[in-house]
């Protein structure tokens, strides 16, 4: 894991895991393919280590014309999370909401999504902190509804529009996962 980032699984859907593992893939090919032609063009034998001098300059120049799998979320979040649904600004979370941001779980009104791919990605922790809070924040006013027309909790409301009325809601909320999964379409999709 890079210096500076936080390790983050992201649950997502197959076929997005899928293009994002293809689009990283691709970027490692087209760098490899770089250094194999700086070394023939310097004459290194096959058999011979990459000259460093190389392999730093292959490794300055990864983040922009050959991106990993953590650098295109990292960069496909900002522009997501500069959204004006997601960018704020926003009030800093109070003590008492900091600490609930511990707790394991979903929180409460996140719909029951069903996701059957993940992947691990290296995230400035920054950047999390601020996707955690604009999903708080932007979810915040949807979880009240939810509550007000007792639709949360072991005595919500069970009828069938009850359960439609829950499920419109739901839709609504925002998660970090919603925020990183909103972010690899915009990797994905031209």
């Amino acid at each position: 894991m890079p210096a500076g980032k936080l390790n983050t699984f992201v649950w997502l859907h197959k076929w997005q895991g899928d293009e994002l593992r293809r689009i990283a893939r691709q970027n490692a090919a087209a760098e490899a393919d770089w250094v194999n032609a700086e070394r023939e063009r310097l004459g290194v034998a096959p058999h011979a280590p990459t000259p460093e001098h190389i392999r730093l300059e292959a490794l300055a120049l990864r983040p922009g014309p050959w991106p990993g799998a953590s650098q295109l979320v990292e960069a496909a979040m900002r522009v997501r999370l500069s959204a004006p649904d997601l960018a704020g600004p926003w009030p800093p979370f109070t003590p008492d909401e900091q600490e609930a941001q511990r707790l394991a779980g979903r929180r409460p009104g996140t719909p029951n999504e069903r996701f059957d791919d993940k992947i691990a990605v290296d995230i400035d922790p920054a950047l999390i902190a601020s996707a955690q809070l604009a999903a708080y924040r932007v979810s915040a006013p949807v979880v009240a509804q939810l509550r007000a027309e007792n639709l949360l909790g072991p005595g919500a409301a069970r009828s069938r529009a009850a359960r439609a009325r829950k499920a419109e809601l739901q839709a609504q909320i925002y998660t970090l996962g919603r925020i990183a999964r909103e972010a690899i379409t915009l990797v994905i999709t031209p």
